[in-house]
């Protein structure tokens, strides 16, 4: 069925074609869903196996390249992108928000400054890189992707506090990566690296990204629940203001990524803010996302992600042993040395399987694919000499390389500590302590039913018929005691 679906890229002529590529389409759907439901038991993570489809059908046989897409490859994972971030905003909460940031602003300094470092040492010893290009090259994997990261701290489902500094770690990672990787980029050509200007530009990139998104999320809140609840077909409008907060973003300067995130942080928790209680006071409470707004929001980021990582796995190339080679110990570094730097974040507030999938989950994506392929664009747009070629192809594919080792490590990772975790922790106990708890609800629920039916069928007694002592009518605090908490 593949095979057909690949083969009708090229030849869409006839309807034939058409429909045997939608069958594809939907196909992956359901085995996207059945993958979901298998993790329970196999601990495979979805990612993983969607990556693997897309790397069988695209590098591996070579019936498919990203080229076949154009330039609807990369405006398809930019939306991805703004979809999964403006999504997993929904969900931060502001208490546990305050209580991660610092964290994550730990781990994603931290992780940078060694990544950038490993790959100083790879690359001028086993690459022949100028100092500048390899600063470039860690510049490029120093972050986490929040394409990939979100989706598996959703499956995996971590404390509210580690999954707020993972989704955290991505997308201020980003922004780094980002700007550090541009600044390095221009001065390719002589060489010079200007620490001050690079800490100004991520400084005034993350201030203003963070203010455009609080300010619209606010505004745009108070408007979508008093203008456009009763309008018919409005509950896609909020991604569409996301991708316009995001153009916007990126075209004077600053990055869309986290401006999208704070635009979905501020949309859900505007109700419980300050400004909301002081201008609304008891009205506040109805200005927040209602649950089809959410699980709309999670409908579209689960289509857009079961296509991106298929994608992500047809844009992997392998155009050189010697650069996998160096990819794969760059990888096993990353890991070991993720290991220990998540470690020095101290123990309080995580449980050991917090720090279990905060010291796995380090897998590059979409972000260092962009950035490792802007050297060569650069070198083969300026017209500079081989040497200068070689060195940008090497970045490019040395960065392919890890992205695609980083993203299985971390999923095989997953599937051997999770077992281990399952062991150690009798499978159900969580879902059976769960169960308990809801049954005691509902018994409690009934009985108090009960008590009020009981109420209702008693005859009223005179207010002032003495031969009736005052507290012998049932009443629902007598029965108190007796209901289940």
């Amino acid at each position: 069925m593949f095979i057909r679906f690949i083969e009708t890229v090229y030849y869409t002529d006839t309807s034939m074609d058409i429909s045997i590529i939608l069958i594809a389409l939907g196909l992956l759907i359901f085995l996207s869903h059945i993958f979901g439901a298998a993790f329970a038991k196999t601990k495979v993570p979805t990612v993983l196996l969607l990556m693997l489809i897309g790397l069988f059908i695209g590098p591996i046989t070579g019936w498919i390249t990203p080229e076949s897409f154009g330039k609807v490859g990369s405006v398809f994972t930019t939306i991805t992108l703004i979809c999964i971030l403006f999504q997993s905003g929904t969900t931060l909460d502001l208490h546990v928000l305050g209580k991660s940031i610092g964290p994550a602003l730990l781990a994603t300094i931290l992780n940078f400054v060694v990544i950038v470092g490993i790959s100083v040492l790879l690359g001028m010893f086993m690459l022949d890189l100028k100092f500048i290009h390899c600063c470039f090259l860690g510049a490029a994997l120093g972050g986490t992707s929040a394409a990939v990261v979100i989706p598996m701290v959703n499956q995996l489902k971590p404390s509210e506090k580690a999954a707020t500094v993972l989704n955290l770690e991505a997308a201020l990672s980003d922004i780094v990566c980002l700007i550090i990787a541009m600044s390095l980029l221009e001065s390719f050509g002589t060489g010079d690296i200007d620490p001050g200007i690079i800490a100004k530009d991520i400084a005034l990139s993350v201030l203003g990204s963070l203010a455009i998104g609080i300010i619209v999320g606010f505004a745009w809140i108070v408007i979508l629940k008093n203008l456009l609840s009763d309008l018919p077909n409005a509950m896609f409008t909020t991604f569409a203001l996301a991708f316009i907060i995001y153009g916007f973003t990126n075209l004077i300067g600053l990055n869309g990524g986290m401006a999208i995130l704070a635009f979905g942080i501020s949309a859900a928790n505007y109700h419980i803010s300050h400004v909301a209680k002081k201008s609304m006071a008891e009205k506040a409470e109805e200005m927040s996302l209602s649950k089809s707004d959410r699980n709309f929001y999670s409908e579209i980021v689960f289509i857009l992600q079961t296509y991106f990582f298929v994608y992500v796995g047809i844009s992997i190339k392998f155009n050189n042993w010697r650069y996998l080679l160096v990819g794969a110990i760059f990888t096993a570094l990353i890991f070991l040395t993720r290991f220990v730097t998540m470690s020095c974040m101290g123990r309080k507030g995580f449980s050991k399987r917090d720090l279990r999938l905060m010291r796995v989950l380090g897998p590059k994506g979409l972000v260092a694919a962009v950035l490792s392929s802007l050297p060569l664009q650069w070198a083969q747009s300026t017209n500079q000499p081989e040497w200068m070629l070689n060195s940008c192809q090497a970045i490019q594919d040395v960065a392919y390389a890890v992205v695609l080792f980083s993203i299985i490590t971390c999923s095989v990772i997953i599937i051997l500590t999770e077992k281990k975790g399952d062991k150690e922790e009798p499978a159900g106990a969580e879902p059976v302590a769960e169960a308990a708890a809801e049954t005691a609800t509902e018994v409690a629920d009934e009985a108090t039913e009960a008590i009020e039916a009981v109420e209702a069928a008693a005859p009223a007694q005179p207010e002032n018929d003495s031969s009736v002592p005052e507290d012998s009518a049932p009443s629902s605090s007598s029965y108190s005691d007796i209901i289940p908490e």
